[in-house]
């Protein structure tokens, strides 16, 4: 259906203030025209309004609490309440309900992340209200019981967890060679074929990530944002861009049985090897923004989804990303 009714009243229609669509996002009252100061106040009969209850609380109206640099710790565990603002309802630790017992006394009296006074808790935000008594709530806020679940039976691939190596591994699987996947997962038509098997030159793996400077894929025109954080690269470890001959600055190909990508070379000791079943087993790195446009480099025909596996995961359908196999070469440099 078309929208028949927007409010569109920023002091500029054409560019928004960042500092107006904040306020929008933490939301308002509208009888009163306040800004909301908790998520709690959020109504169902459209009285109320926000971009996302996550952040309700982030702009009150004593200000923006993300502008806070507050550096007070009194809890002494580097939760810094006044440091800008953590979302839901600026609270440090979730589900910190678990680091206290039954009656509300912190299990480590010299690390207490919350504390019941009789009266109320103290310390970080609690997952609930701050009157709220021990025994009126359990601790896992997001289970029907309330508590911690050793298992589950609402899992496809339940009730115990275990270990499956994914669809694409440089090893078998160490517990149960016969059953080296998960028997469960999304298999969507045709990706079998796309996978790499033995004897297909890919023997490193390769992992997505992403970095802080972007959200996903949504931000990579942001001119601010790509400032900060370019374009697309591919990070290696040292001891496998010595082996390559791939210089940090420099470009490296990287290619899986699916697709391949090109981007620039990021040498680092952040990754190191894993010694698997007795041999090395080298990790490279590559970041999932960027796409068909964006960046400084026009980099468009990089993107890390032409390298991965189409596998569901077998209760949610996500994606099987984080883990895949390639092999990687030295590029040669892009004429300028």
């Amino acid at each position: 259906e078309p929208i028949q009714n927007l409010t569109w009243n920023y002091l500029n229609p054409r560019e928004p203030l960042l500092t107006e669509l904040a306020k929008e996002i933490n939301g308002y009252d509208h009888a009163t025209g306040q800004l909301l100061s908790s998520f709690g106040q959020l109504q169902a009969d459209g009285g109320t309004s926000s971009g996302n209850w996550l952040y309700t609380g982030s702009y009150t109206e004593a200000g923006n609490m993300m502008a806070r640099r507050g550096t007070a710790d009194p809890t002494g565990l580097g939760m810094h309440h006044e440091w800008a603002f953590s979302w839901p309802a600026n609270r440090r630790v979730l589900y910190n309900r678990a680091s206290a017992d039954a009656e509300g006394r912190p299990w480590d009296p010299t690390r207490a992340g919350i504390a019941w006074t009789g009266r109320e808790w103290i310390g970080d935000v609690p997952d609930y209200g701050r009157t709220t008594p021990p025994d009126a709530a359990g601790a896992f806020i997001m289970t029907e019981e309330g508590v911690a679940r050793l298992f589950s039976s609402q899992m496809a691939d339940g009730p115990f967890s275990e270990h499956y190596e994914p669809v694409e591994s440089p090893t078998v699987n160490a517990l149960h060679e016969s059953v080296p996947v998960n028997p469960v997962i999304n298999w969507y038509d045709g990706v079998r074929e796309t996978l790499a098997s033995e004897g297909d030159d890919f023997p490193h793996a390769c992992t997505i990530y992403r970095v802080v400077e972007h959200e996903h894929f949504v931000t990579q025109n942001v001119p601010l944002l790509v400032e900060a954080m370019p374009d697309f690269f591919i990070e290696i470890p040292e001891g496998l861009a010595a082996e390559k001959g791939i210089e940090n600055g420099g470009r490296a190909r990287v290619w899986s049985k699916r697709g391949e990508v090109e981007g620039v070379a990021i040498v680092t000791k952040r990754i190191k090897p894993l010694l698997v079943n007795g041999r090395t087993v080298w990790t490279v790195g590559i970041p999932v923004h960027w796409g068909f446009a964006g960046g400084t480099s026009n980099t468009h025909a990089s993107m890390a989804n032409l390298l991965t596996p189409f596998i569901g995961d077998a209760n949610t359908r996500c994606p099987e990303f984080k883990a895949f196999l390639v092999n990687i070469a030295r590029a040669e440099p892009r004429a300028t």
